[in-house]
């Protein structure tokens, strides 16, 4: 499996050394930089078929499992009066969804629907396949809840409407706001449902984790992390009035740890810039975790989607601070991911978005004539990041375990002038000396490649062969003009 470069571990920093009264550095990269790959857009790709769709769909999960793409969607019928249901649908490729009639709800005298249950009974957000759970509880799913409490009493079904009246009460009669703040408050809940086909849903008694007084008033997401041996979930959280991404986890589904804050901008965003929701999920292989935060950008109530990369899911970083999911040319003013990152074909990866044409806080640009777009963003596979020389330049990788099978580079170059060729190199020592060349694998010796390639293998003097150097600790060096790599396995 090839490595992508999602952040700069793993490629040689370089390290200071002296000789002969002279200062130098040791094979540091030159030329290169961490390039965001823009996603392309795919065509809507659901929209509306069934009357318990009319009034609109919103899908909240996808993934991948037994190789068919499964999703659980938020539908509403025609009419204000019509409460919501969350159903479920299939597809081979992404775009032909099968909504199967599974006689679970009624629906204007007929359960020949794909409705699972009521929107009102469990919100769902999130699903994923628990692999280590029993066959009864293998899909589970999150969803978010709260309970409102008026004057130290529970208020079920509390409106928006009555919300307001309290509060406007409160305030004729001179409360002040600690006063109301006490008066009146809710308590956040995260609930959870488990199934063993991801359509026949079992709703959990007991909350997984009660956040006390604090939002989740927005997408958050729970997964399995198969290497920590835990169950994590990634909530909205506030930090000074600014929103950010909290974490909670625990060894089972429930009784989770207090959430604590993992994500948000910092002092190299702009100083308007929150993080709205995380669109967390993992990368199709390698052990690494993924967030395509929602960046709500104040000053203009834009949100677009960003590029967050992490090894263990605690310590993220960004390749760069741009969208990977551009609102132009279609002119949306706020964008939500919807992760998995999941394969639509043997080339391509898709994520689900929806981009929606009005602004956060300005309403009147809202074209009701436009209700928004469910897309797939999409790249080519392992392609959301590249190691690009815009010039020329060099970089070495740290060292690996070399397995004597081949070189395997994915990678482009501009057609005109582009270029790259591997070396295979000593690993570079400390303290700090000339990295060597193995021999016959030097930079004379290699293969120019040049072209657009998912797979492609280096060679030296057209052999391929590395089964000399099996077992054996070796570092790639590459050369690079008007070029990107993607991911290299050995």
């Amino acid at each position: 499996m090839l490595q992508p470069f999602l952040d700069w571990y793993g490629v040689w920093a370089g390290q200071a050394g002296i000789e002969g009264g002279q200062a130098w550095v040791q094979d540091p990269p030159v030329g290169v930089r961490l390039a965001v790959q823009e996603a392309s857009k795919s065509p809507v790709f659901i929209a509306p078929e069934h009357p318990w769709e009319a009034g609109g769909l919103t899908p909240q999960a996808v993934l991948c499992d037994d190789g068919v793409l499964k999703m659980w969607y938020i539908s509403r019928g025609a009419g204000d009066d019509q409460l919501p249901f969350i159903a479920y649908a299939e597809s081979e490729d992404g775009f032909c969804w099968e909504r199967p009639a599974l006689h679970l709800q009624e629906y204007d005298g007929s359960t020949a629907n794909n409705l699972l249950f009521r929107f009102g009974d469990f919100g769902l957000q999130s699903v994923f396949v628990d692999p280590v759970a029993p066959p009864e509880a293998r899909y589970k799913a999150m969803a978010r809840d709260s309970i409102t409490y008026h004057e130290g009493a529970p208020v079920p079904a509390m409106t928006r409407e009555r919300k307001w009246a309290i509060r406007r009460a409160m305030q004729e009669a001179g409360y002040t706001p600690e006063q109301r703040a006490a008066a009146l408050y809710f308590v956040g809940l995260l609930k959870g449902a488990v199934s063993p086909d991801g359509k026949q849903w079992t709703f959990l008694e007991e909350p997984l984790l009660n956040v006390g007084r604090t939002g989740l008033d927005s997408h958050n997401i729970a997964a399995y992390d198969a290497e920590a041996g835990q169950y994590v979930a990634y909530l909205r959280g506030h930090q000074d009035r600014r929103r950010i991404v909290r974490r909670t986890e625990g060894a089972e589904f429930g009784n989770w740890s207090p959430p604590r804050p993992v994500f948000g901008a910092d002092p190299q965003d702009p100083i308007d810039d929150d993080v709205y929701a995380s669109g967390y999920c993992r990368y199709p292989h390698g052990g690494f975790h993924l967030m395509f935060p929602a960046m709500y950008h104040r000053w203009t109530a834009t949100v677009d989607v960003q590029l967050a990369t992490s090894r263990d899911g605690l310590l993220w970083s960004r390749p760069e601070r741009k969208p990977i999911i551009s609102p132009e040319p279609e002119g949306y003013g706020m964008m939500f991911a919807f992760p998995e990152l999941v394969s639509l074909d043997s080339v391509t990866w898709g994520a689900m978005f929806f981009g929606q044409y009005d602004l956060h806080d300005w309403g009147e640009r809202y074209d009701p004539g436009r209700p928004g777009e469910w897309r797939w963003a999409t790249w080519k596979r392992d392609r959301l990041v590249a190691l690009e020389a815009p010039v020329e330049g060099r970089v070495t990788l740290v060292e690996r375990e070399c397995e004597g099978g081949e070189l395997t580079l994915n990678f482009q170059t501009q057609k005109e002038g582009g270029w790259i060729k591997a070396e295979l190199v000593e690993p570079p020592s400390s303290p700090a000396a000339p990295v060597q060349a193995i021999e016959g694998f030097g930079l004379e010796e290699a293969d120019l490649l040049a072209g657009d390639e998912l797979a492609r293998v280096a060679t030296w003097r057209g052999s391929s062969d590395l089964s000399a150097l099996r077992g054996r600790q070796v570092a790639i060096r590459l050369h690079m003009g008007r070029a990107k790599v993607f991911a290299v396995g050995m």
